[in-house]
């Protein structure tokens, strides 16, 4: 797969560069180290150090093509885990003129004009483990094909096609589990019937209103656990499997971005309809309608971005057991429930499953309201620049806090510190992750 990757990008960069007729080839990145120390209840105080380093490369001849590389490496640990990584984050080709484009390759695309609540973008996995102070690390990039026709000036639309499922990565795999279960999580591009995807969005400006409608069809970024085996011949020692799969979904949505001076107002509304029934199928989520409502402002050298995001669930019922997994169950009511006469342990391990689904995917409730906030500054001419973000769920009661500094003392070298803070209520998503996830990080990037 390394071999593959690298000859990809040498071949798509190498074509472009043949082919163009003012032809122009360059070469940037960056090297990076960092430190995570823990600040939660985790059993090490480092939580993540690595090393990194970035090569891309950009040719084009300024007319009509284009192709463009990102190589990735790192070493370090993270989460008590050796990480030895090369990765190929971008690499792919393009053809334009005034009326259409067409690219195919390795590709970071992203849909939707919101920030912090992106209910429309659907191709552009997330791994949500990666310990990074650059949040936009965490892209994995998608392998696709995509066509952009102009036919208008105020007309755009982009048809985009997948062969492969490339998921995103869950934040469970530090999660503590019993000793008798066994997760499996998948990570990397994904090959079989019905991992294919494809989506299309219409984009229309005018003055001073942008808007966009579009729609989706595969599988989902996050993969939803199944439960695959279930052995209580030993009730002492059951033997429990559960498998991270692809479950498909159609996805409808419009947002719209306008100015309001002194405000940028954005808003997003995107239905989601899961192919397969819900009940009886675990890692299927329920129906459900999204919408977001924000702004931007930008008094003087000061940003801020503000969004509420709301979410009903449809054709909802209540789940039959509160979610356990990740968290210390009350073993006297598990053993009352386990010597219940007609009781059955499969099925009731099966409905776990579910329910911690359901508590990942926000659908424990049958409605949901969020609200988060990014205030950045740029000081002493943009070499030092502050930033909070928080984000508040006023339903599970899950809150996040990132407060951070950039400081660039010269051109090409940047100091980073922050702090990355989850709360959440007991048995809640928040407070599962909170022990490895809240971190104080420093690191040191200088890009050439």
């Amino acid at each position: 797969m390394r071999r593959l990757s690298v000859t990809l990008l040498l071949f798509v960069c190498l074509t472009i560069y043949m082919s163009a007729q003012e032809k122009s080839f360059s070469v940037g990145g960056f090297v990076r180290g960092g430190l995570y120390f823990s600040t939660g209840d985790y059993r090490q105080d480092i939580n993540a150090a690595f090393g990194d380093a970035a090569l891309t490369m950009t040719a084009t001849d300024n007319l009509s093509f284009k192709g463009f590389g990102d190589l990735r490496l790192r070493s370090g640990q993270q989460f008590g885990e050796n990480v030895n990584s090369f990765t190929l984050r971008e690499a792919w080709g393009m053809y334009y003129n005034n009326f259409m484009s067409i690219s195919a390759g390795k590709k970071i695309i992203k849909w939707g004009k919101t920030d912090i609540f992106t209910p429309m973008s659907r191709f552009n996995p997330m791994d949500y483990t990666f310990r990074t102070p650059d949040f936009e690390d965490a892209e994995l990039g998608n392998l696709l094909g995509e066509l952009t026709l102009t036919p208008a000036s105020f007309f755009r639309l982009s048809v985009v096609a997948a062969p492969f499922w490339n998921p995103s990565v869950l934040i469970i795999k530090p999660i503590t589990l019993p000793s008798s279960m066994v997760v499996s999580l998948p990570e990397g591009i994904r090959t079989g019937n019905g991992y294919y995807s494809w989506g299309a969005r219409g984009d229309f400006t005018f003055s001073a209103f942008d808007a966009g409608l579009q729609y989706y069809h595969g599988p989902d970024l996050l993969p939803g656990l199944t439960l695959t085996n279930a052995d209580y011949t030993n009730p002492a020692q059951p033997a429990i499997s559960v498998e991270g799969v692809p479950y498909i979904i159609s996805n409808t949505g419009f947002d719209f971005e306008t100015t309001v001076s002194p405000f940028v107002l954005r808003g997003a509304a995107a239905l989601t309809t899961p192919s397969e029934e819900k009940e009886g199928n675990e890692e299927v989520p329920f129906r459900q309608v999204e919408w977001v409502a924000g702004l931007d402002w930008t008094p003087g050298a000061v940003r801020v971005t503000a969004e509420y995001s709301g979410k009903k669930i449809l054709g909802f019922y209540e789940a039959p057991y509160a979610p356990i997994l990740g968290t210390e169950p009350d073993m006297q009511q598990l053993m009352e429930l386990f010597s219940t006469p007609g009781f059955d342990p499969v099925e009731f391990t099966r409905l776990q499953i579910e329910a911690f689904n359901r508590l990942y995917n926000n659908q424990l409730r049958e409605y949901y309201h969020s609200a988060g906030m990014r205030i950045e500054a740029d000081l002493l001419y943009g070499r030092l620049v502050p930033s909070m973000t928080t984000v508040y769920n006023f339903t599970s009661g899950d809150l996040m806090l990132r407060p951070s500094v950039r400081y660039k003392p010269s051109d090409g070298v940047t100091f980073s510190a922050g702090y990355e803070y989850y709360n959440g209520k007991e048995g809640g998503m928040y407070d599962i992750i909170d022990d490895f996830m809240k971190a104080l990080y420093f690191s040191l990037r200088i890009d050439f």
